[in-house]
């Protein structure tokens, strides 16, 4: 059956908490099925990657990062990110990861390309897959649907590789509770705490000490670049805009109909037993047997909630007892909808077998059809259309307003010629409030991107749209010794306290370990002492700074021991561990299950991982760098 005209007959079906929003990462997966063109970008065990295929993946990439970084995107910053290197590099992976699996035979069916294409939240109307959303998502980013599609099937063979690689990943009784007896064992811990504060009044500063620390720190005493601009306002309130007509509100009501009309709808939980991709029939026999397990469970009298934290291995609703919320028909796979809606508020069913692995459905209320009037929104459209015009409209007029702009002679006149207020802003650095506007970051980021008397593109802020000139650019420097006297000297007495007081920091350690009392040390040598509660690596101190400064520290120390001076913003830590407590055996059962996933996935991820980096050490790539600076400049 072909791809998508099985999804066209299909398309009402999705699961609806299921929701994978990956379209823009799909920039690599499948770039390297292209094995046309003449020019290689590389080869890989005597596979070619075309520059075609480089270009693609280049392009989307660069595309990811525009829309990330905003008016900070430039091509300095792909250099600095080194993205041709990445490009490079994720292509030679994915044709590794392909090259693994023609020798595996694993393939992707058309069935599972479809039905991960219909999980696709961007693909989606109103909570539904939708033809027409797709094709119009892909136009956006000027991809075919056989291109998409391969890269989706590309992206699907990868998981069944990573898999198959991942299988054999076990972890011992022994590993599960070494880890959990790591993780859980407890310390107490005294400490002294030497702060700065008092050597400073007494630190005398040479000259000779004030020019050192001068020269040696210049960027402590370098002003950064500030900039003077004339900034144009267009208040979002000031621009008319066409009012909205009746005629209007109703055909909003009608575009938006899903939002108002809501069909019966079943209140369901379920618990899901995958499948794995591999495995065979024994898989499907383990996975079928686990779920008819936790049917018996709750039919026993457990809470089914309960059951479905313990066992369901669907990660987004496992955590709230298996709820899925309110879904109504067409909103699930047929096999999952056709038992779902065929239970009654408090029934039980299952396992039911779909492409996703074995179900058993709870089905917790119903939640009856209902629908909302025109005359009962009304109000709200109309003011939504509203809000929408005008944004428009002054995008509009300020996008008009910045062309003018860019070719006046006169930026000030022009603009209030064209009703914008206008002020001078600045001398201002990148992290000031710009007056009028206030701490904007798309507006600074435009500013410090500016050229002398360049005009910037209007940029959106609270009130409106601005448009900025720069008219004044003051290079950074460095401030004389003279200007910042008191400063550096601040700087060299703070310094020199520090240093004086680690150097006792260090002496109340050599105290601790020779065995003097912490508490008859800290009141000789008027410092601060304190405890540090029963804590571990599962349940670290509550006060954060202390736990940064001292918890991964006792946590090594053994009962008794002694640590070295730990700096601080407070000064330096001295920490004594008094007591080291042993986790109740009893708790490890509890946490067993839990903690097997956990170190499963850990497990699994460096199998992946170990495994890449083998695949790499074992094949022959060559990497064409005269190709790549063509194919970037496209």
């Amino acid at each position: 059956m072909a791809m998508m005209s099985w999804m066209r007959q299909s398309s009402r079906y999705f699961l609806a908490f299921v929701v994978i929003t990956f379209v823009a990462s799909l920039a690599y997966f499948g770039a390297t099925q292209d094995r046309g063109g003449t020019t290689a970008v590389a080869t890989v065990n005597g596979e070619e990657i075309s520059a075609t295929a480089y270009e693609r993946a280049y392009r989307s990439t660069v595309e990811q990062y525009r829309q990330v970084f905003k008016e900070r995107f430039s091509e300095d910053l792909l250099r600095s990110l080194r993205v041709q290197d990445q490009v490079v590099d994720r292509l030679v992976t994915d044709r590794l990861i392909q090259q693994q699996a023609d020798r595996e035979g694993l393939r992707v069916s058309d069935e599972e390309l479809a039905e991960e294409i219909m999980r696709i939240s961007a693909f989606q109307t109103g909570g539904r897959f939708s033809r027409e959303q797709y094709l119009r998502v892909l136009g956006r980013v000027q991809l075919t649907t056989a291109a998409f599609e391969q890269d989706v099937r590309s992206e699907l063979l990868q998981r069944k590789v990573r898999a198959l690689v991942t299988e054999g990943a076990k972890v011992s009784d022994a590993e599960l509770r070494l880890y959990w007896e790591t993780q859980h064992e407890g310390v107490r811990a005294i400490y002294l705490l030497v702060t700065p504060e008092p050597f400073v009044a007494g630190m005398a500063v040479t000259d000779a000490e004030l020019e050192t620390y001068h020269k040696a720190h210049p960027a402590e005493f370098t002003r950064p670049e500030r900039r003077r601009v004339l900034a144009a306002l267009l208040p979002t309130a000031s621009v008319s805009f066409p009012a909205v007509t009746d005629a209007d509100v109703e055909a909003a009501y009608k575009e938006r109909r899903q939002e108002y009309d809501q069909p019966m709808r079943l209140k369901v939980a379920h618990i899901l037993v995958r499948v794995p991709s591999v495995g065979g029939s024994e898989a499907e026999d383990r996975a079928k047997a686990k779920a008819e397990e936790a049917l018996q469970r709750v039919r026993a009298g457990a809470d089914f909630a309960q059951v479905a934290r313990d066992v369901s291995e669907d990660t987004a609703t496992a955590p709230r007892g298996g709820e899925l919320g309110p879904v109504a028909r067409g909103e699930l796979v047929p096999q999952f909808e056709q038992l779902a809606f065929s239970l009654k508020p408090g029934e039980i069913g299952g396992p039911v077998r779909t492409p996703f692995g074995y179900h058993v459905i709870k089905v917790l209320d119903i939640v009856p059809a209902s629908k909302k009037e025109l005359r009962e929104v009304a109000s709200a459209i109309r003011a939504s259309l509203a809000a929408e015009g005008q944004q428009k409209a002054a995008r509009e007029r300020a996008q008009e307003a910045q062309q003018a702009l860019l070719a006046a002679r006169d930026f000030a006149a022009e603009a209030r010629r064209r009703g914008l207020t206008v002020r001078e802003v600045g001398p201002l650095g990148r992290t000031d409030p710009i007056e009028g506007i206030g701490r904007a970051r798309e507006a600074s980021e435009a500013i410090f991107a500016l050229p002398l008397d360049g005009v910037s593109a209007p940029v959106k802020v609270s009130e409106g749209y601005v448009i900025f000139r720069l008219i004044e650019r003051e290079a950074s420097r460095l401030l004389p010794l003279a200007e910042v006297r008191n400063e550096v000297a601040d700087k060299v007495r703070r310094a020199k306290a520090l240093d004086a007081a680690k150097a006792k920091a260090g002496q109340l350690a050599d105290a601790l370990r020779a065995g003097e009392d912490p508490r008859a040390l800290a009141t000789r040598e008027s410092v601060s002492l304190g405890e540090a509660a029963a804590h571990s690596r599962a349940e670290p101190l509550r006060d954060a700074e202390l736990g940064q400064a001292l918890g991964s520290l006792a946590l090594e120390l053994p009962e008794g021991g002694v640590g070295d001076p730990v700096s601080s913003p407070k000064g330096f830590y001295v920490v004594k561990v008094v007591a080291r407590e042993h986790p109740d055996p009893a708790k490890f059962e509890a946490a067993r299950r839990e903690l097997e996933k956990q170190l499963l996935e850990q497990k699994r991820n460096q199998t992946w991982e170990g495994w890449l980096a083998a695949a790499r050490a074992r094949a022959k790539i060559e990497i064409n760098r005269k190709v790549l600076p063509q194919s970037q400049a496209g």
